[in-house]
């Protein structure tokens, strides 16, 4: 008939071992703080910066911190711009605007030049989100409206520009 069954119909073990092991691992791993920055690189990339202040969020040395962190960057787990570019093409397509992505980055510790987001790229998020939230840009005729959609768009963090090159000459006419 085949091997005795282990797991259960839901798939569980019915031995508890293996999650005891894991709970003990987890708080050892706590103690140490390239074990602790390797978890929270695992979730998702960060900055330097961002992992810098969570590290000594968690009670680590400032020295020790420092000494990691640099130690994670020269083998290349930790990079800025690497960083920068993929939290950028993730708010872009959230909606917002490159405003947005430069001072999210900001408060994140991450110095960002203007080159992370493109021009283009940026119209091109401004064009999916305008779809997605299906504003017709035929229907804003009254001057009270085009006014109150590039404020709107402004406080995405939408340039001026990418407004101008999506909206055309709507966006000529609010700024009046």
């Amino acid at each position: 008939m085949g091997p005795p069954r282990l797991a259960s119909r839901t798939g569980h073990t019915p031995s508890h071992a293996p999650i005891r092991r894991q709970e003990i691992l987890i708080a050892h791993s706590n103690k140490i703080p390239r074990a602790c920055a390797e978890r929270i690189l695992a979730a998702r990339d960060h900055g330097r910066e961002e992992l810098r202040r969570k590290l000594e969020k968690r009670g680590f040395d400032p020295a020790e911190v420092a000494a990691v962190v640099e130690q994670l960057a020269q083998e290349g787990y930790l990079d800025d711009v690497r960083y920068a570019r993929e939290f950028a093409h993730q708010t872009l397509g959230k909606g917002h605007g490159a405003a947005y992505v430069r001072a999210k980055l900001a408060s994140r510790g991450v110095k960002a030049g203007g080159g992370i987001v493109t021009a283009a790229e940026e119209a091109a998020s401004l064009r999916a989100f305008l779809e997605r939230r299906r504003i017709a840009l035929g229907a804003l005729t009254g001057a009270a409206g085009r006014a109150k959609i590039l404020r709107f768009l402004r406080g995405r963090g939408y340039s001026a520009e990418a407004i101008g090159r999506v909206l055309g000459p709507l966006a000529e006419e609010g700024d009046e």
